[in-house]
């Protein structure tokens, strides 16, 4: 019987050496000095204030928002119904109610809401919470925006101007809803001097 030896094969060893360098923050470059790492503090940033009251806001976007509480100006339209809002999430809500989608419900009385805000104000109803106080009289409510209007009510603000008969008041709402009352007389007046022209 004959084996055959397969000669063995030398296997060279390779060492590879590496070298390890700590680094640590606490050297300056030169290694001899060891300082502690300060952490920079920032400046708080100076709040942008509102030319129309006393509020300030921590962002120019949340005062650009804001300044359209004053200015009336409302950019984003409903493409469906043309109602204008002020803020585009308040849009997007909206544009919601075109296509029936509550998807926030009541357990109590099973209303439903587009918004979780809105459920959760509601809510509130059932409760008996009506954290908003009024300085004045101490009426309380449960939404921020019912005292508003109430608290306007007590100082007589009502900034909201008509153009035609220069009645005040002391919201864009209001006022739109006025001067669509103006604009019905209008019509009416015009298709009365049409019918006047063709009798004559």
């Amino acid at each position: 019987m004959n084996t055959s030896v397969v000669p063995e094969t030398e296997v060279e060893e390779v060492v590879i050496k590496c070298e390890v360098i700590e680094i640590s923050d606490d050297e300056t470059d030169d290694g001899d000095k060891k300082k502690k790492r300060q952490r920079k503090r920032s400046v708080p940033k100076e709040r942008s204030k509102c030319e129309h009251c006393p509020k300030t806001f921590a962002t120019r976007y949340e005062l650009k928002k804001h300044v359209r509480t004053h200015t009336g100006e409302r950019p984003y339209m409903c493409p469906i119904c043309g109602k204008t809002y002020t803020q585009l999430g308040h849009l997007s809500i909206h544009q919601l109610s075109h296509e029936g989608i509550k998807n926030f419900n009541c357990n109590d009385c099973g209303a439903s809401f587009y918004r979780k805000a809105d459920l959760d104000r509601h809510e509130k109803i059932h409760l008996g919470i009506k954290p908003h106080v009024c300085e004045i009289c101490s009426k309380s409510f449960t939404q921020k925006n019912n005292l508003v209007m109430h608290v306007k009510m007590h100082i007589g603000d009502r900034a909201h101007l008509c153009t035609v008969c220069n009645k005040r008041f002391m919201t864009r709402s209001k006022l739109v809803l006025h001067s669509k009352r103006h604009e019905k007389t209008k019509k009416i007046r015009s298709d009365m001097d049409l019918i006047e022209n063709e009798i004559d």
